[in-house]
Protein backbone atom coordinates (compact mmCIF):
# COMPACT_ATOMS: atom_id res chain seq x y z
CA UNK A 1 0.00 0.00 0.00
CA UNK A 2 1.67 3.32 -0.71
CA UNK A 3 1.04 6.12 1.30
CA UNK A 4 -0.78 9.41 0.65
CA UNK A 5 2.65 11.34 -0.09
CA UNK A 6 3.65 8.41 -2.29
CA UNK A 7 0.52 9.22 -4.49
CA UNK A 8 1.27 12.74 -4.37
CA UNK A 9 4.91 12.49 -5.34
CA UNK A 10 3.92 10.41 -8.49
CA UNK A 11 1.55 12.94 -9.90
CA UNK A 12 4.28 15.74 -9.07
CA UNK A 13 6.92 13.66 -10.92
CA UNK A 14 4.86 12.95 -13.63
CA UNK A 15 4.12 16.52 -14.11
CA UNK A 16 7.51 17.59 -14.54
CA UNK A 17 7.64 19.47 -11.13
CA UNK A 18 10.37 17.65 -10.19
CA UNK A 19 12.33 14.08 -10.05
CA UNK A 20 12.34 11.74 -6.94
CA UNK A 21 15.77 11.08 -5.13
CA UNK A 22 18.13 13.83 -4.97
CA UNK A 23 17.83 14.94 -9.12
CA UNK A 24 18.47 18.72 -9.94
CA UNK A 25 17.06 21.42 -10.60
CA UNK A 26 13.96 20.39 -8.14
CA UNK A 27 14.97 17.33 -5.71
CA UNK A 28 11.47 15.24 -4.22
CA UNK A 29 11.51 13.47 -1.07
CA UNK A 30 9.32 11.60 1.38
CA UNK A 31 9.10 12.16 5.02
CA UNK A 32 12.68 14.06 5.70
CA UNK A 33 13.82 17.69 4.08
CA UNK A 34 17.78 17.16 3.69
CA UNK A 35 19.95 19.60 4.23
CA UNK A 36 21.35 19.66 0.16
CA UNK A 37 20.08 20.41 -2.46
CA UNK A 38 18.78 24.25 -1.51
CA UNK A 39 15.76 23.43 -3.89
CA UNK A 40 13.88 20.52 -2.85
CA UNK A 41 10.20 19.55 -2.18
CA UNK A 42 9.61 16.94 0.44
CA UNK A 43 6.14 15.60 1.11
CA UNK A 44 5.19 14.28 4.58
CA UNK A 45 1.71 11.84 5.71
CA UNK A 46 0.10 14.27 8.22
CA UNK A 47 -2.61 12.62 9.89
CA UNK A 48 -6.07 13.83 8.13
CA UNK A 49 -9.66 13.96 8.48
CA UNK A 50 -11.62 11.03 10.41
CA UNK A 51 -12.53 8.23 8.02
CA UNK A 52 -15.72 7.07 7.29
CA UNK A 53 -17.02 3.99 9.60
CA UNK A 54 -19.35 2.42 7.67
CA UNK A 55 -17.89 3.23 3.54
CA UNK A 56 -14.34 2.37 2.96
CA UNK A 57 -13.61 5.99 2.28
CA UNK A 58 -10.54 7.84 3.73
CA UNK A 59 -9.72 11.57 4.50
CA UNK A 60 -5.61 11.56 4.46
CA UNK A 61 -3.74 14.43 4.58
CA UNK A 62 -0.40 15.65 2.73
CA UNK A 63 1.90 18.41 3.82
CA UNK A 64 4.23 19.87 0.49
CA UNK A 65 7.24 21.94 1.94
CA UNK A 66 9.43 23.62 -0.38
CA UNK A 67 12.79 25.54 0.03
CA UNK A 68 15.21 27.37 -2.64
CA UNK A 69 18.53 28.96 -2.22
CA UNK A 70 18.93 32.01 -0.10
CA UNK A 71 18.47 34.26 -3.04
CA UNK A 72 15.73 32.19 -4.81
CA UNK A 73 12.41 33.69 -3.59
CA UNK A 74 11.01 34.10 -7.13
CA UNK A 75 11.97 31.06 -8.43
CA UNK A 76 10.73 29.66 -5.09
CA UNK A 77 7.45 30.74 -5.10
CA UNK A 78 6.93 29.45 -9.13
CA UNK A 79 7.40 26.71 -8.10
CA UNK A 80 4.82 26.72 -5.39
CA UNK A 81 1.99 27.92 -8.01
CA UNK A 82 3.02 25.19 -10.14
CA UNK A 83 2.21 22.60 -7.51
CA UNK A 84 -1.12 23.98 -6.73
CA UNK A 85 -1.94 23.91 -10.29
CA UNK A 86 -0.72 20.36 -10.95
CA UNK A 87 -2.63 19.03 -7.51
CA UNK A 88 -5.17 21.06 -7.65
CA UNK A 89 -8.34 19.97 -9.35
CA UNK A 90 -6.75 16.44 -10.62
CA UNK A 91 -8.94 14.46 -11.79
CA UNK A 92 -10.38 11.13 -10.16
CA UNK A 93 -7.89 8.33 -10.78
CA UNK A 94 -7.66 4.66 -10.13
CA UNK A 95 -3.98 3.87 -8.12
CA UNK A 96 -2.24 0.70 -7.00
CA UNK A 97 -4.41 0.39 -3.69
CA UNK A 98 -7.73 2.11 -4.36
CA UNK A 99 -8.88 5.57 -6.28
CA UNK A 100 -7.49 8.63 -5.59
CA UNK A 101 -10.72 10.86 -5.96
CA UNK A 102 -9.80 14.39 -5.12
CA UNK A 103 -7.42 16.35 -3.73
CA UNK A 104 -8.19 19.53 -1.78
CA UNK A 105 -5.77 22.58 -0.90
CA UNK A 106 -6.69 23.33 2.44
CA UNK A 107 -6.20 27.16 3.03
CA UNK A 108 -3.79 29.40 0.58
CA UNK A 109 0.26 28.01 0.56
CA UNK A 110 1.89 29.44 3.66
CA UNK A 111 5.24 32.01 3.88
CA UNK A 112 7.28 29.95 6.53
CA UNK A 113 10.26 32.80 6.73
CA UNK A 114 13.77 31.99 6.08
CA UNK A 115 15.68 28.86 7.63
CA UNK A 116 18.92 28.90 9.91
CA UNK A 117 20.64 29.11 6.28
CA UNK A 118 18.99 31.73 5.22
CA UNK A 119 16.62 29.85 2.60
CA UNK A 120 12.86 30.74 1.94
CA UNK A 121 10.70 28.14 2.91
CA UNK A 122 6.95 27.52 1.79
CA UNK A 123 4.24 25.05 3.06
CA UNK A 124 0.99 23.91 1.45
CA UNK A 125 -1.16 21.58 3.00
CA UNK A 126 -3.93 19.06 0.98
CA UNK A 127 -6.37 16.89 2.04
CA UNK A 128 -7.03 13.53 -0.16
CA UNK A 129 -10.76 11.85 -1.07
CA UNK A 130 -9.40 8.43 -1.37
CA UNK A 131 -11.34 4.76 -1.92
CA UNK A 132 -9.38 1.92 -0.38
CA UNK A 133 -9.38 -1.31 -2.07
CA UNK A 134 -11.45 -3.91 0.00
CA UNK A 135 -9.39 -6.13 2.07
CA UNK A 136 -10.04 -9.29 4.43
CA UNK A 137 -10.04 -7.06 7.14
CA UNK A 138 -12.05 -4.29 6.52
CA UNK A 139 -15.86 -3.77 8.95
CA UNK A 140 -16.39 -1.57 5.78
CA UNK A 141 -18.27 -1.38 2.83
CA UNK A 142 -17.37 -0.48 -0.79
CA UNK A 143 -18.85 2.40 -2.51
Amino acid sequence: MASPSEHLKNILVTAGIGAFGGVLPWAIYISKMPDTPDACITLYDSGGETPNPAWLLDFPSVQVRLRAGENDYQALYQKVKDIVDALLGYPSTDVSDGRLVSIRMDGGPAFLGYEEKKRPQFSINWTLIFEPNTSALTNRESL
